[in-house]
């Protein structure tokens, strides 16, 4: 791609410097300065290719021995990421076809190089997309690796459990404390089978609990397990569920082995247990355990001070029993666990029951230490033990951490994989829109025009009313058809924008009349608008277009009544967005459109900017109210935002990019007028490769007064250009095979500079027609006032 500077680095392949000359002409006429490594055969070619830091391959296909078929095989294996395109003289649709099988991006034709800078924007365009997706990709693959380290670090077996079909997935670390042999498929069945019977229903209890949506959704639960020789391991079962619409779809978890600390407990309980006993026989096994057990062991009164204590407390905590004798235990706590101490001294005074609890004590140096403690009551005494619990402690501690780092890793990449989904569905479906709504708009033209001459046609016979009515239905449907259409194109992001300074206010206030006749009598409109609000680049009509958008959309959504609240705001953002449609940071114009209608359930709101997904019933909607929103606020530069709430009403915040210099003032709308036939006999040239929209078009024309020449195809009507005929303008469709409309008006230009030139299209290339003016293009369907008012102005 473009290195910091700009430049993008092209590799020619050419063996005429005239030929290579004119490409580096044609290419400066660009958007982007251009740094060319020239090789004139096959071993230079190799050797660039080889040098890498390339972004485009520019190739003749006939060289001296070598070939352009062969560049291409030798690009693929040394730069295969790298874009290439043909620029030959070479004529013919199976050269074309073979070059494009074979891993071509484009060709140009040296007799064309007019249309290279867009094929270079193009192919540029594509090959950056194609990188952005293989980060994410790799961003994916980063995110499964680092999950599978942090739970071998962690010596973690790791479980998957499905609800709805009872399938389970471990791990091998996890099958093998299960006992579980083998690699095979098993269900939640053979997962509790791997379980000790005695604990099998408290395992299945557990797990199944975390599933019920009203609980904690937690799996906390230590038990034994079997091993195929008939042993027995403890180990510590920890999950947690996660829910889509309110069911458990997935239980996700962590084993780990505890048996050594199972078994320290169990000989914890049966030294204390036996401890009472010992303390009251006084026998010398008592005596051997009191001085060389290294836990701590003491006699206190219920004030805490000590009557007697164990040799262990000056080797795990520095004290000699001199030093402590006479003193209050109490005060070698921690001042944070203090209250757990005395609970525990007060609740073995009240109910004389074994306490159980842990604190920190702190040392002879200073430090402290966890000490976890069995306590029982008896005759006024406490008798304690105390067990060293710090290394435990700090274990636990980074289990927890590392149990954290697991699940953030599992819901970043389910957030990776969703919205990786989201994108490659919009680039398809916007693909799909920008042709099919090219298509439609030629078959609108022909419905309208067709209308447009019935409907004059019966005003001058007089024809009857009731067919006049079907005709007015016919055109409103056509109409509905042309407003769908531009939904169409305003998703795909081809529509043509003409961004200017805009002063939102202003918009709003000037649509106050209109939203409020929109919004009927029962839906009150309050507007909230910003002082000092940052003028905003965009199109003036557009986002008058989508504000009544959201306004009719939040209106459908209040049944009954309620209120819409328009705001704006300047908005400065820093964080990069988390959704395809949310905006990057920078500074935003925020025009924000609030509703106390229905809201959204999160899986209505999912599908939100989904083209043709709609809850309306069939006919109320199209379902790209909100994707035509999306599409305009992203080709502008900006973004949406969503906020809502089922029952609670939504907010729908569009972000248009701030603009440099002073707002642009609307200008007052002129209605339109039906024109007359005023065309003074004026030859006009009509080119389009659709015979009936050429016919519609034509004969419209004709009915205005004007001479017209009818040409199928850009080839002809250069032909009709050569011959010397008169003519006052040149009406040309853009989308053509061959030769599309405006590589037929370059030429044309160079043939009859002062001949004046139009554009009658249903979708436009936006790099191709830039520098044309909007009363130079005539969108299909066009109206007939519209094409009337453009062609005089033309003309004049």
């Amino acid at each position: 791609m473009p290195d910091p500077q700009g430049r993008v680095t092209i590799l020619l392949l050419e063996d005429s410097e005239i030929d290579a000359e004119l490409t580096r002409l044609h290419l400066a006429a660009g958007r982007h300065e251009y740094q060319i490594v020239h090789a004139t055969d096959r071993a230079g070619f190799v050797a660039s290719l080889e040098a890498g830091g390339l972004d485009l391959v520019l190739a003749d296909y006939l060289l001296p021995g070598f070939d352009g078929l062969q560049a291409l095989r030798l690009a693929r294996i040394y730069a295969p990421d790298v874009p290439f395109l043909f620029v030959s003289g070479v004529v013919g649709e199976e050269f074309a076809t073979d070059a494009l099988k074979q891993g071509a991006t484009d060709y140009v034709m040296k007799r064309n190089l007019q249309r290279l800078p867009a094929a270079v924007d193009r192919a540029l365009t594509e090959a950056r997309e194609r990188n952005e997706r293989r980060r994410a990709e790799l961003a994916l693959r980063a995110s499964e690796v680092g999950l599978r380290l942090a739970v071998d670090a962690a010596r973690l077996g790791l479980w998957d459990f499905e609800p709805a079909t009872g399938r389970m997935a471990c791990d091998r670390r996890c099958r093998s404390l299960f006992g579980i042999p083998g690699d095979g498929d098993f269900d939640f069945d053979d997962f509790l089978g791997g379980c000790h019977a005695d604990d099998r229903a408290a395992v299945r209890v557990a797990i199944l609990a975390a599933t019920d949506p009203t609980g904690t959704g937690e799996v906390v639960e230590e038990h034994r397990t079997l091993r195929p020789d008939g042993g027995e391991r403890w180990v510590a079962t920890h999950g947690r569920a996660f829910f889509e619409n309110g069911v458990c779809t997935r239980v996700i978890g962590v084993v780990q082995d505890v048996t050594e600390r199972q078994r320290t407990e169990a000989e914890l309980r049966r030294l204390n247990e036996a401890l009472g006993a010992r303390v009251e026989e006084r026998t010398r096994e008592r005596d051997r355990a009191w001085r060389l057990s290294r836990d701590l062991m003491v006699v206190k009164r219920l004030d805490t001070t000590p009557v007697a204590l164990n040799p262990a407390w000056q080797d795990v905590l520095g004290w000699r029993e001199g030093e402590l004798m006479g003193g209050r235990l109490v005060e070698l706590v921690h001042p944070d666990d203090q209250p757990i101490a005395v609970a525990a001294v007060q609740a073995m005074r009240d109910r004389g029951l074994i306490e159980r609890f842990e604190n920190r004590y702190r040392r002879r140096d200073g430090s402290y230490r966890w000490i976890a403690w069995t306590a029982v009551p008896a005759d006024d005494l406490i008798y304690a033990v105390g067990r060293d619990v710090t290394e435990e402690k700090l274990a636990t501690a980074e289990l927890a951490a590392a149990n954290r780092q697991l699940l953030a890793q599992i819901e970043e990449r389910e957030r990776i994989e969703a919205t990786l989904r989201q994108m490659q569905r919009l680039e398809a479906v916007g693909q799909l829109t920008s042709g099919v709504a090219h298509d439609f708009n030629n078959l609108l033209t022909i419905i309208l025009g067709n209308i447009g001459f019935a409907e004059r046609a019966l005003e001058r016979e007089g024809a009857a009313e009731q067919l006049r009515r079907r005709l007015g239905h016919m055109r409103t449907a056509a109409e509905r058809g042309a407003k769908l259409t531009d939904q169409l194109l305003s998703f795909s992001r081809r529509q043509r924008l003409e961004p200017k300074p805009t002063d939102l206010n202003e918009t709003v206030e000037g649509m106050r009349e209109l939203l409020q006749s929109t919004l009927g009598g029962s839906v009150r409109l309050r507007r909230m608008l910003a002082p000092d609000l940052w003028p905003a680049l965009v199109d003036p009509t557009q986002i008058e277009l989508i504000i009544l958008n959201l306004a009719i959309n939040a209106r459908d959504a209040m049944r009954v009544g309620g209120s819409l609240t328009i705001s704006t705001a300047n908005t400065t953002l820093a964080a990069e967005h988390r959704r395809p449609e949310e905006p990057g940071p920078g500074e935003y114009v925020m025009l924000s459109v609030m509703d106390t209608g229905t809201g959204m359930t999160p899986d209505v709101l999912a599908k939100a900017f989904e083209p043709f997904f709609t809850t309306k019933k069939v006919g109320e909607g199209s379902g790209l109210g909100l994707a035509q929103v999306y599409g305009f606020a992203k080709q502008s530069g900006g973004g949406v935002a969503i906020d809502t709430e089922a029952g609670q009403g939504t907010t729908i915040r569009v972000y248009l990019p701030r603009a440099d210099g002073e707002a642009v003032r609307p200008v007052a709308r002129i209605a339109d007028a039906r024109a007359d036939g005023s065309g003074d006999g004026r030859t006009i040239l009509v080119v389009d490769d659709d015979a009936a929209v050429r016919e519609v078009t034509a004969s419209r024309l004709r009915e205005l007064g004007y001479q017209v020449i009818e040409a199928g195809s850009g080839g002809r009507a250069l032909e009709i250009l050569d011959g010397g005929r008169p003519l006052d303008l040149l009406l040309l469709d853009y989308a053509m095979p061959g030769m599309n409309g405006a590589e037929v008006a370059r030429e044309a230009a160079q043939r009859r500079p002062d001949l004046a030139v139009m554009f009658i299209t249903g979708f436009a290339d936006l790099g191709a027609l830039a520098d044309v003016s909007d009363d130079r293009i005539v969108p299909k369907p066009y109206n007939d006032a519209e094409l009337a008012s453009k062609v005089r102005k033309a003309l004049a």
